[in-house]
């Protein structure tokens, strides 16, 4: 062990976290490419503009 420096991390702990840091990168890729290719289950209302924010109140409808 040298005398100055911070201590050596052991080989199975540094491919721990190369595994991590590699499956962590692969879960973003894909959720990020999930969300770009799947389209809405449903068009947006036809009274309210495209990305219009919607309420959390209930509205009543006027039938």
């Amino acid at each position: 062990m040298s005398r100055h420096g911070a201590p050596r991390v052991p080989v199975v702990e540094r491919a721990r976290r190369r595994l991590a840091a590699a499956l962590l990168g692969t879960g973003a890729l894909a959720a990020t490419l999930l969300t770009v290719s799947v389209t809405p289950a449903a068009p947006p209302a036809p009274d309210r503009e495209p990305g219009a924010a919607s309420s959390d109140v209930a509205q009543l409808s006027r039938d």
